[in-house]
């Protein structure tokens, strides 16, 4: 039995299954936890004023917390009805509550950049004159489906994929590579991902993972022009990230073929070798036509380290930039979740905790909270579990409540295929005949029950 009720009334043992914030704003990462100590109440009570909790997963069970199901029976009658979450409020006040979301989001953001201004200052020199604070900021808003979205993504995310083998293969035979070809998919991904990133980031969960140099080029440029779409950067802004996460790693192509393929440890030689990739990069960009200084910047620096133990500046802080310091998360994270030949994939959810685990010393905490709120927990693609028992597919998030995705259901609560899959908007608070919030119970490994996202979502 599930039961909104006030901070005020939480207990040691009860189960908590929601909050009414998103959970990436909470310093809980784990969706569901047993209350167990001091600290959990005390975070709990900072930053929520009502949770959800399962009395049947409680300690205890239903039979010791029945005074609290029958204090709050009667509904919300006696808590001011102006301090709800989006659930059970009127039109005007949801409107009111999402433009006050906003108006947080654009401070977050303002603050993230004016952090940075440093690196922004220097576009005085190259002849504008628009303070960082002031720089225009664009909250997105889909105008496409994933559904809709997907076919244009699927050949776009093709297409990436040809244009940088082509554009590799020149590298290595040595010729001048082709650059109008490259701006054109960069082109065509900033659209795509202007329009609905999940589609894009969709495919990048889709692939082999053991394709690994290519596809961790497309897969860098469509994390890091969501993360630039997520942070409100304009298209022009996008174009630049998505060019430098294609040519983050380029450089690579001018090392040994056993350096990269190496299993185990660098010895200290092979590391400082393989380090020399980030001026290659360089001297292939500089190779190309029409390339701004913000690409140079942002391959330059995106291992660069928040504490200054990157390299090859050691740069630290707000000297890195702030473009190089989203494409350093974005290259650990789609390093993180690709199979290569030291190290088996881990799972987003996995690489966000990594993330969290290495903030403040290697990358800036602010950015990795608004990363990990870019795509969120249960990332596009996840394979997930509902508390009604059925199973299916995260197709497209929420941006204000990150714990109610769309979700593609695939199998029953028998854990049969349904006769055709159907689209459940958690958004909608829906609920199973009982009258019992539906909600995601966990996210399952890959390839559970035989199902492969590919058969559902790619023709």
């Amino acid at each position: 039995m599930e039961l909104r009720i006030s901070v005020t009334d939480l207990a040691f043992g009860l189960f908590i299954t929601e909050l009414d914030r998103p959970w990436l704003d909470t310093p809980f990462l784990l969706q569901g936890f047993l209350l167990e100590t001091q600290q959990q109440l005390d975070d709990l009570v900072e930053y929520c004023q009502f949770v959800d909790v399962d009395l049947s997963r409680s300690n205890g069970g239903l039979q010791q917390w029945r005074h609290l199901a029958d204090r709050y029976a009667a509904g919300w009658k006696e808590h001011d009805q102006s301090t709800l979450p989006l659930r059970g409020l009127s039109v005007s006040q949801r409107e009111a509550q999402v433009q006050a979301e906003r108006r947080e989001r654009l401070n977050i953001l303002r603050e993230l950049r004016n952090f940075f201004s440093f690196w922004r200052r220097r576009h005085t020199k190259l002849g504008g004159n628009t303070p960082p604070s002031e720089e225009p900021i664009i909250l997105y808003d889909d105008v496409r489906s994933v559904e809709q979205e997907l076919p244009e993504a699927t050949e776009i995310h093709r297409s990436a994929e040809e244009r940088v083998e082509q554009f590799a293969a020149s590298i290595r035979a040595d010729l001048q590579p082709g650059t109008e070809a490259i701006h054109e998919v960069v082109d065509s991904m900033v659209d795509s991902i202007v329009r609905n990133p999940n589609a894009l980031i969709w495919l990048t969960q889709l692939r082999q993972r053991d394709r690994y140099s290519y596809s961790h080029a497309v897969d860098s440029a469509v994390y890091l022009l969501a993360f630039g779409r997520h942070l409100g950067y304009p298209k022009e802004d996008l174009h630049n990230l998505g060019l430098a996460a294609l040519m983050l790693d380029i450089g690579k192509l001018r090392l040994p073929d056993e350096l990269l393929q190496r299993e185990g440890r660098f010895t200290s030689g092979e590391f400082m070798l393989m380090k020399t990739h980030v001026q290659h990069s360089l001297d292939i960009l500089n190779q190309l036509e029409g390339v701004h200084p913000d690409v140079f910047d942002t391959v330059a620096r995106h291992h660069e380290r928040h504490d200054g133990s990157g390299y090859p500046m050691k740069l630290q802080g707000e000297a890195i930039g702030l473009f190089g310091a989203m494409a350093g998360i974005v290259d650990c994270f789609t390093a993180l979740i690709s199979d290569r030949a030291y190290s088996s994939s881990k799972t987003v959810y996995e690489a966000l905790q990594l993330l969290y685990k290495w903030s403040e010393r290697y990358f800036h905490p602010a950015l990795v909270e608004q990363f990990a709120q870019c795509i969120g927990i249960f990332h596009v693609g996840t394979l997930v579990e509902l508390s009604c028992g059925d199973v299916g597919i995260v197709i497209s998030q929420s941006r204000t409540r990150r714990l109610k995705p769309k979700v593609l259901l695939i199998l029953g609560p028998d854990k049969l295929p349904h006769a055709r899959p159907q689209v459940l908007d958690l958004m909608s608070n829906p609920t199973t005949m009982a009258n019992i919030p539906i909600s995601i119970r966990r996210e399952l490994p890959h390839g559970s029950y035989g199902i492969d996202p590919s058969e559902y979502f790619q023709g």
